[in-house]
């Protein structure tokens, strides 16, 4: 199993089972370009191309990867990634656009595992992100002074490029920066492995995130609801700010709607805190050009302007579409074209005669009424029986889903303060990602929702 040619031949036979299930096109596209590397403990290190790919088959494709590669090695392995910085050359070139340290000055461990195509200059600024864009380039040249640094927004807007453009950033100005990125998640597990003995022991773990020069933690999000993890890096926050090295921290949601303790929370807000908007027309076409100049691919304007119409709520679904058609057309040996287009990407296209609605809250407060047998007035009443309780957190949950409306808000309609509406928000989402039956009953009541909304 530590062989490399054992590693291959294992990963080609994964491959092979795997093509069935998501189809030829689906595999040239996405997984052949990935190359096994090593297995150490239960980990297989990959290295993929770029971040298209790593986000594509870590959301769609990976839990079908490591299933497979349990059947045929008869052992729970663990996907790694690692960045390939340049594909053609067995050397690793100089990041783009970047200066590259001195040779006098020795690169630390983690120098190139920061993805050399997430820069400053790469990042393209618009309306939504000027102020996080700037922000960061900021902390980038005086690290510790805007301490701490906090960046929320929707999924794939463009957090984790920011946090490595910092890394980058510093790196310029100082080579033997200690830095190191990290998903809060990994950060959870590292230290439960840490704790148990498994891994470098509580202690070195503890020397390893406290004696860094900027720890930028992504998806903080992650943190809730374990406790002893948060505690932890509460101590590592303290650590590092009394320390005056820079914390940069990423979220989906603004410091106060994190279900966390309020001595952390408070010490995200007494730091710079921006959010990333969904980008605008302009800024979509720009991304667009950027990306289609990147691959090399013949992708004329008229065809980029109509992407970037008709799929604009996640720059990476939009980079994602971009990808398709090009590998599309050159793979098919087709000219680009709008109906050509609007065929590759019809799943990600939506019709505006059947776009929905806005929500009311009613609408909500009634479905779920209807689904759980109370009547309206409960949803404002006093009453605290999990019979009225848990619906009126579902109707609060998908409020928060399903309306632009701010936690105050919400809290408004139901009689209710916002930090009630986050403990139900927290709560129901929990129950999604742990209970099926309960998320199939959740995504009925959703359809229902949208079904009655739209004929309204």
């Amino acid at each position: 199993m530590d062989n490399l040619a054992d590693i291959k031949e294992i990963w080609q036979e994964m491959v092979n089972k795997l093509t069935p299930e998501i189809g030829a096109e689906a595999i040239d596209l996405w997984i052949r370009p990935i190359k096994p590397l090593f297995v150490e403990g239960d980990t297989l290190k990959i290295e993929v191309p770029d971040s298209i790919i790593y986000n594509t088959v870590k959301q769609r494709y990976e839990e079908k990867i490591t299933s497979l590669l349990a059947s045929l090695t008869g052992k729970e392995l663990k996907l790694n990634y690692s960045m390939s910085l340049a594909p053609s050359e067995p050397v690793p070139m100089p990041l783009p656009q970047q200066e590259a340290p001195s040779s006098s000055a020795a690169l630390p461990a983690n120098y190139l595992s920061f993805n050399p195509n997430y820069t400053f200059e790469s990042f393209i600024m618009g309306a939504s992100n000027r102020f996080a864009f700037a922000s960061a380039e900021s902390v980038a040249k005086t690290p510790g002074q805007n301490n701490p640094f906090f960046i929320y927004s929707a999924p794939g807007l463009g957090k984790t490029h920011l946090l490595h453009a910092i890394a980058h950033g510093i790196f310029k100005n100082n080579p033997s920066a200690r830095i190191i990125y990290t998903a809060s998640e990994n950060f959870v597990n590292e230290y439960i492995d840490a704790v148990r003995g498994k891994a470098e022991g509580a202690e070195q773990f503890r020397n390893k995130y406290r004696k860094l020069d900027c720890l930028l933690l992504d998806d903080i999000q992650f943190l809730v609801d374990k406790d002893r993890s948060e505690e932890e890096f509460f101590y590592t926050f303290n650590s590092l700010f009394e320390s005056k090295k820079q914390i940069v921290v990423t979220s989906d949601r603004p410091p106060r709607e994190l279900a966390l303790g309020q001595r952390l929370i408070s010490r995200f807000l007494s730091g710079v805190v921006a959010d990333i908007k969904i980008p605008d027309f302009e800024t979509r076409v720009a991304i667009l050009r950027q990306k289609r100049d990147q691959h090399k691919y013949e992708i004329p304007d008229d065809v980029i302007t109509f992407i970037a119409e008709n799929v604009k709520k996640n720059i990476r679904e939009l980079e994602g579409c971009l990808i398709t058609v090009g590998n599309f057309c050159t793979n098919m040996r087709i000219q680009p074209s709008i109906d050509a287009v609007k065929e590759i990407i019809k799943d990600h296209i939506s019709d505006p005669e059947h776009e929905d609605k806005k929500v009311a809250i009613e609408l909500i407060k009634n479905v779920v009424a209807d689904k759980y047998s109370i009547e309206m007035k409960d949803f404002n009443s006093k009453k605290r029986s999990e019979n009225i309780a848990f619906p009126r957190q579902v109707a609060m949950y998908l409020a928060g889903e399903l309306t632009d409306l701010s936690l105050n808000d919400i809290g408004d309609a139901f009689g209710r303060d916002h930090a009630t509406v986050i403990y139900a928000k927290n709560k129901i989402s929990q129950m999604v990602q742990t209970d099926p039956y309960f998320n199939e009953t959740l995504n009925q009541i959703i359809t229902k929702i949208k079904t009655v909304n739209n004929q309204g």
